[in-house]
């Protein structure tokens, strides 16, 4: 009798070749869609994940790729705008066709046509605008298949530096002003003292020009009558880049030495005036007594020399009270001996 044995497989050993078996399972199949996706022409669009930088009025470069790499030059890429879709850049039969782009894009593009060939798209926008900011769909087309990818296109801006304006309230504070113009997108804007820390601002407003920058103005009112160094920074969120500009503010705190010396020289100068002034006057008065003392004396000295003139005795009209045969004269006569009264003597008979 003989007994047929059946060979003995461990589990362990079973799980294996299972295990082998299907890797090359899925491995044929990876090929087979690969080998499909060559036939029939099947790929996928990609393009960068994080947003793309571009200066204002500089330009931008938006690539995307075929995946796996193939030759695009037949085929159809469209670049467009989000909803509502608006064409920036068509390529289309081997050739550019720009009238088929919006009015803001017009002689604005370009594709960079010597990458074409490994399966790359890159479009070039010139003079890049604020408008130009936002998300872009790069769409490529081979027949009835097409794929496309999302890229996000930042623009940038640092805008004008920083300029300052100081007002004077009518409460005597200080109001100072910081403006900067031409930037994108909105700034941030602070305030800081010497020692690095931020200072709340009054007011802040932001304003955009017909171009789309933004104009922003902030302001700060110092309440504080001390020295101030302050710095004014306009800060760029897409750059991570900074203007700023430093202001020093020095008040003058008049303390008690110098209050002092102030009030003793202004003493000082008003005593030397008043006694000038006393001075002056003594010596007007001095002056004007000996005017008056010596024309006293002078008068003195006239009436002493005029009185024996004036004390001679009037002439008498009672002629017949004088004896005939006397002849007398009377005259008023100066200290020269000249008469003062007539041209010659009067004879009295």
């Amino acid at each position: 009798m003989s007994h047929q044995h059946k060979p003995l497989i461990s589990p362990c050993l079973g799980h294996l070749r299972r295990q082998k078996i299907s890797t090359i399972y899925h491995g044929s199949l990876i090929s087979l869609y690969l080998c499909f996706q060559m036939v029939i022409g099947a790929f996928q669009v990609q393009g960068p994940h994080d947003p793309l930088v571009a200066m204002l009025g500089g330009e931008a470069e938006l690539p995307c790729f075929l995946s796996p790499p193939q030759r695009i030059k037949n085929m159809k890429i469209t670049w467009t705008r989000s909803l509502p879709s608006r064409v920036v850049h068509l390529y289309e039969d081997g050739r550019d066709k720009p009238e088929e782009a919006v009015a803001e894009y017009l002689g604005r593009t370009e594709l960079v046509k010597n990458v074409m060939h490994k399966g790359i798209v890159v479009l070039k926008i010139l003079n890049v605008q604020p408008s130009d900011n936002g998300q872009y769909r790069c769409v490529i087309q081979h027949g009835s298949f097409y794929s496309d990818t999302m890229i996000e296109l930042k623009v940038a801006a640092l805008g004008s530096h920083p300029q300052f304006h100081v007002e004077v309230t009518r409460s005597g504070q200080l109001q100072l002003e910081c403006t900067s113009e031409g930037c994108f997108p909105q700034p941030k804007v602070q305030w800081m003292d010497s020692e690095g820390r931020e200072i709340p601002a009054n007011s802040e407003t932001h304003t955009q020009d017909k171009c789309g920058l933004f104009h922003v103005t902030t302001s700060l009112l110092l309440r504080e009558t001390s020295q101030k160094n302050l710095t004014c920074s306009v800060w760029n969120p897409v750059l991570n880049q900074k203007k700023e500009e430093h202001f020093s503010i020095t008040v003058a705190e008049p303390d008690s030495t110098t209050v002092n010396e102030s009030m003793i020289r202004r003493v000082g100068i008003a005593s030397a005036a008043l006694l000038i002034i006393l001075i002056s006057t003594g010596l007007c008065l001095n002056i004007r007594l000996k005017n008056r003392a010596k024309n006293r004396s002078g008068k003195n000295q006239c009436d002493t020399q005029h009185r024996p003139c004036q004390a001679v005795p009037p002439v008498t009209k009672d002629y017949a009270a004088a004896p005939a045969d006397h002849v007398e004269f009377y005259a008023e006569s100066n200290s020269d001996g000249a008469s003062a009264s007539s041209p010659g003597p009067a004879i009295l008979a």
